[in-house]
């Protein structure tokens, strides 16, 4: 699923990779396996999460998420608190 953005990335000199940081929405699968792509090649991943959003201003709590946070596990709503997250907190490997 990712192996042409694996073998461009790896195709790079270190310093244009330096400069590299890996966006990404889709679904759930995908997003995984580019979260472990970033994390195989030590780049900054951003993740745009798609959840069912039933009020879309967090009072529901319906579009929950369990991220690995520096403070340990933390329950984020995906409509306020994201929808875009790191993606080390969301697949932290």
């Amino acid at each position: 699923m990712t192996d042409l953005a694996r073998a461009w990335l790896q195709s790079l000199t270190a310093k244009a990779r330096a400069d590299v940081q890996v966006l990404a929405c889709g679904p759930t699968p995908m997003l995984e396996a580019v979260a472990k792509l970033a994390r195989e090649l030590d780049l900054p991943c951003q993740l745009a999460l798609e959840e069912f959003m039933a009020c879309g201003i967090g009072g529901c709590a319906g579009c929950n998420v369990l991220l690995q946070t520096a403070d340990g596990p933390a329950m984020k709503r995906v409509c306020v608190d994201g929808p875009v997250f790191d993606a080390r907190e969301v697949y932290p490997g």
